[in-house]
């Protein structure tokens, strides 16, 4: 397979996988889509507690539209709080709820179960370069590296 077609099928690929990922990770969860717990989970990683809609749709690098309407429902499902900005008549803060912890902590063992079941048949060298492939990437669509993310409390 040369360059261009390798590069077409693993840009592909990932696409295909980001659908798979999907379908696997509802199946896991319970009550959260798998981008609702993942959003949850960014969230809980970012440096800035309380974070505008705006910080979060940046730090995720998504729609801030995107964002709105996925909060939306996790306040409905009381994982969230949003709390209307003291400094930004604008802005909406988004903090987690105790219900979020307590739904990291009780999935936390299940989905580590689930995960390393998936990958089960990867080795160490095939993931740790695939793990350094997709932060390149990453990088030059313009996230930073994961170490660099931030660094918010659990």
């Amino acid at each position: 397979m040369n360059r261009t077609t390798m590069e077409e099928y693993v840009f592909g690929s990932i696409l295909l996988l980001a659908n798979k990922f999907q379908i696997w990770g509802d199946k896991v969860l319970e009550e959260l889509t798998l981008k609702q717990w993942f959003l949850l989970m960014l969230i809980s990683k970012m440096s800035i507690q309380n974070s505008s809609i705006k910080e979060i749709a940046n730090f995720t690098g998504t729609s801030r539209q995107n964002v709105k309407k996925m909060i939306e429902h996790l306040e409905d499902k009381k994982y969230v709080n949003v709390i209307k900005s003291e400094t930004d008549a604008r802005a909406l803060n988004i903090s987690l709820t105790k219900k979020t912890y307590d739904y990291f902590n009780a999935y936390e063992d299940k989905g580590a179960e689930a995960v390393n079941t998936l990958f089960s048949d990867i080795t160490n060298d095939e993931l740790t370069y695939t793990g350094r492939t997709l932060e390149k990437l990453l990088i030059y669509l313009g996230n930073p590296p994961l170490e660099e993310a931030g660094n918010g409390q659990k």
